[in-house]
């Protein structure tokens, strides 16, 4: 594991390996010469390539030594302050923290340290506490100190408001000496909500700059929010490790205590010059990789450091050509500090494209998928053990004379053929639960009496076959996340809890069809939950397809032969989740063409509307009792391992993580929850009479099917507020009902296919209705269609696009869009109505489109 900046002890260092060159394979990228990763001290040039190879950008890099004042020889004060998360999910690693704290500030080498320590621990809002403030190191060192007691006695609280705790820290920051901030935590920032603790935490940050102070990060485990935390100490002159093992918070404190007890040159503020774009501070010694297209600020650097400032102008084609006498370096120090620094900016997709540009195959392999926490983690990582504390490294690599490429296919695009072949294969259930890792909170069967103890239900479920094998159901993929089910069913029967023959029939209906259906997230929030799956394929074409993929193995190998009976493996940990993205990303028209087929989809499911009619209430009532619906679906009552969720939180059983939604709209109409349900429209806006004349009181469409009615405008009374939603709407029903043959409705109809309804449609504007069972039919039909075009283009413009913003809560650096506020959008256009809760997303207009993220606490079970 990489470690950080004046927070890490290095790792032994490698001997510089002999430089080497490959021999070329046909057909494949040539192979560049392999030597350690040197520091550039000339102006070198480099392309900024995509991850299909394709150019981007092109820069100028001036390397310059970072210019400092020599460090002062009296002996300074100087203060750490230690902020540590005491949330619940801290409840397994709080105790080794502890024991760890007091082993670092008990050290005896720190005795003549002029040192001050305070110590800050944090929970939910409101819950921060100073256990001691500026206490030198001294005391805190001597046996069975109050401090030590002090360290002891934290425990465990509730949620995550981590900014509390580093805006207690900045107030304890003074004028005159070095303060080192050292932020812990192993969750998300996520209380008060997700969006103002981002915000809160970088304008602390911000707020910092102009003190000698710096801000390092230490994110225990796999379960925090990487990304967040390496924008802080970025924006903190700091540096951010992820702490996989306790000896690695170890390493991080000490360090910090060292540098503080050392000499320091004083903070230096290095304004970007007239010309550049961006700059990029290295410190190999100091463990400290730093960028900005601003003002580049550091602090706490030790006299005896290195220090190297790359500063990158960004050319035109045409210029970058005519600097012959610069060299082209695309596998430069350079290049992967620029990767490293815009990754802890958060600008993961030019990190990427950067790697990419140093023709690395084997970071690029490693990381070019790298879209959620865990991944820009290790990605994170592997770049500071390059550029900071093993430049021989590089010796091992594969380097390439270009992009490495990765050909596989897009995740995304390997489930659309799954899912137009479900019948042509089948899965190994018991494979699949022996590698899934579930995302959501645990649920127990049963319901909790007034004592809260569970109380099973009085029935159960067996399997009626072993069914090692099973076909896929369907595949789901999440319209508003980065997230995708895959159903699997099983046959069942009913049985008694206590023991007993199997229930075969209730109030004299068959229960000889009863099924079981399990969900299986395949990817969350981004994150693939399963490494592979293990698949019978019974068709060759569908075999042909998997294997020129190079998806398919058998005992690791490539699949070359086809046999039913084979089980192959089917590789998915490989494949990049989303395609890269190139050129613009064009959404003009999207959201309207979705909320119309949405709207008429609406009408023609609100039209077939069933009612359980051949069930008499008795029946109904019996099947509830053995806990089967009206559709014969089974539905056990389920609850929490835990009575309280407060408690469970306190104790770690459960935490918290951050998800993104995505929704996409219009700046008229915000996002497709916003149209009415068509029956709630109906009742709004239109009367429908009856034969007798007289108006319905509640109307419906499910009821109007003999076509019997005649509809009207409403007279609206003068609390109705006219919405851009009416306005719609209303072009698409009054078409539908023939009170305005404007073609809306129709049109839509047509192009997808649903002509037996466009037909009726214009029918019904002349006065004419159909019978009843050719206008279910066409219905049916029209809903079907309506529904397709609606999904697939859902899957040809949006799906990349949710699964990436879902997985990093960024967009694409290929879309040019400034972040907004809801009070910012709704300034500019007033039409848009927000709820309490989307009032705290973020907004980008991209064209016509608004893009709405929203930052979502999301509960789920920890094994402890």
């Amino acid at each position: 594991m990489a470690k950080s900046a004046a927070t890490a002890k290095k790792p032994a260092a490698k001997a510089p390996a002999k430089p080497r060159t490959r021999k070329a394979t046909p057909g494949t990228p040539e192979l560049a010469p392999s030597m350690p990763l040197a520091r550039p001290s000339t102006r070198s040039r480099f392309t900024l390539f995509n991850l299909l190879g394709k150019p981007r950008a092109y820069y100028l890099v001036e390397p310059i030594d970072l210019p400092r004042e020599p460090a002062s020889t009296k002996k300074a004060v100087a203060h750490s302050v230690i902020v540590v998360d005491r949330s619940g999910s801290m409840y397994s690693d709080l105790p080794a923290t502890k024991e760890t704290l007091l082993k670092v500030l008990t050290l005896d080498e720190y005795a003549q340290y002029n040192l001050l320590v305070t110590l800050i621990s944090y929970s939910g809002s409101g819950d921060v506490i100073c256990h001691f403030e500026r206490t030198p190191i001294r005391e805190i060192m001597k046996k069975d100190s109050r401090f030590q007691k002090d360290i002891k006695q934290i425990h465990t609280a509730g949620a995550t408001c981590i900014s509390q705790g580093l805006k207690l820290a900045a107030e304890k920051v003074k004028d005159g000496e070095l303060t080192a901030i050292t932020l812990h935590t192993d969750g998300y920032a996520n209380d008060p909500s997700p969006a103002s603790e981002a915000a809160t935490l970088l304008q602390l940050c911000d707020d910092l700059k102009t003190k000698d102070v710096f801000v390092n990060t230490l994110a225990y485990g796999n379960y925090s929010d990487f990304r967040l935390l390496s924008r802080v100490a970025n924006a903190g002159s700091g540096s951010c490790i992820r702490a996989g093992k306790i000896a690695e918070v170890y390493d991080s404190l000490y360090s910090s205590t060292k540098t503080l007890g050392g000499s320091v040159t004083p903070p230096l503020e290095l304004p970007l010059e007239k010309g550049f774009d961006y700059q990029v501070f290295v410190s190999r010694s100091a463990g400290r990789v730093i960028g900005t297209a601003d003002t580049l600020s550091v602090r706490g650097l030790r006299a005896e450091d290195d220090a190297t400032v790359y500063r990158f102008r960004k050319l035109s084609k045409e210029d970058f050509d005519k600097l012959r006498d610069v060299p082209v370096e695309q596998t430069s120090e350079a290049v992967f500090a620029f990767a490293k620094a815009n990754l802890g900016e958060g600008n993961l997709n030019t990190a990427k494209y950067a790697l990419g540009s140093t023709f690395d195959a084997t970071l690029v392999g490693a990381h070019a998928r790298a879209l959620t926490n865990n991944q820009v983690a290790a990605f994170a990582q592997d770049l500071d053990t390059l550029v900071l504390f093993n430049p021989g490294q590089l010796t091992e690599h594969t380097i390439l004379s270009e992009v490495p490429v990765n050909k596989k296919i897009p995740f995304l695009e390997l489930v659309n053929i799954l899912d137009a072949n479900r019948a042509n294969f089948v899965i190994n259930r018991e494979a699949l639960t022996a590698v899934y890792v579930r995302r959501g909170l645990k649920r127990v069967t049963g319901t909790r009496d007034e004592n809260g103890k569970v109380v099973e239900p009085t029935l159960k479920t067996e399997f009626v076959n072993d069914d090692t094998y099973l076909p896929i159901a369907s595949f789901e993929i999440n319209r508003n996340t980065a997230s995708m089910n895959m159903m699997l069913t099983r046959k069942v029967r009913l049985v008694p809890a206590a023991g007993g023959a199997p229930i075969t029939e209730v109030a004299g209906i068959k229960l000889d069809n009863l099924s079981t259906f399990n969900n299986y997230t395949l990817v969350g929030d981004g994150e693939l939950t399963v490494p592979y799956l293990k698949v019978k394929i019974s068709e060759k074409s569908l075999f042909d397809k998997l294997a020129n993929e190079g998806v398919l193995e058998v005992d690791g190998a490539p699949a070359t032969k086809f046999d039913r009976e084979q089980e192959y493996t089917l590789r998915l940990d490989e494949l990049p989740i989303v395609p890269p993205f190139e050129g613009a990303v064009n959404l003009d028209g999207v959201f309207d063409e979705l909320a119309r087929l949405k709207v008429l989809s609406s009408l023609c499911g609100a039209h077939l509307k069933e009612e359980s009619a051949d069930l008499a209430p008795e029946q109904v009532e019996a099947l509830k009792k053995h806990y089967l619906s009206k559709s014969l679906f089974l539905n056990f009552p389920t609850t929490t391992p835990y009575a309280k969720l407060e408690e469970a939180l306190a104790d770690g059983s459960v935490d918290t993580r951050t998800s993104f939604k995505i929704d996409v709209g219009s700046k008229q109409i915000l996002n497709l929850s916003k149209l009415h349900s068509a029956n709630k429209f109906l009742e709004r806006m239109y009367e429908v009479t009856g034969v007798d004349g007289k108006p319905l009181e509640k109307p419906a469409f499910e009821d109007v099917l003999d076509g019997t009615v005649a509809y009207k405008h409403k007279t609206l009374s003068a609390k109705t507020k006219v919405t851009k939603v009416d306005d719609f709407m209303k072009a698409l029903f009054d078409d539908f009902l023939g009170l305005r043959a404007s073609g809306a409705a129709v049109k839509v109809l047509e192009s997808v296919g649903a002509d037996k309804l466009a037909a009726i449609v214009r029918d019904r504007a002349k006065g004419k209705q159909s019978a009843r069972k050719a206008f279910v039919e066409a219905l049916a039909d029209a809903r079907k269609k309506l529904d397709a075009r609606s999904d697939a283009l859902f899957t040809q413009k949006l799906s990349p696009l949710v699964f990436y913003v879902g997985s990093t809560g960024l967009l694409p650096d290929e879309i040019d869009a400034r972040a907004q506020s809801a009070d910012a959008l709704a300034g500019k256009y007033p039409d848009l109505a927000f709820s309490k809760d989307e009032k705290e997303g973020t907004f980008f207009e991209v064209g016509d489109t608004v893009l709405s993220v929203y930052a979502k606490t999301e509960y789920f079970s920890r094994d402890k």
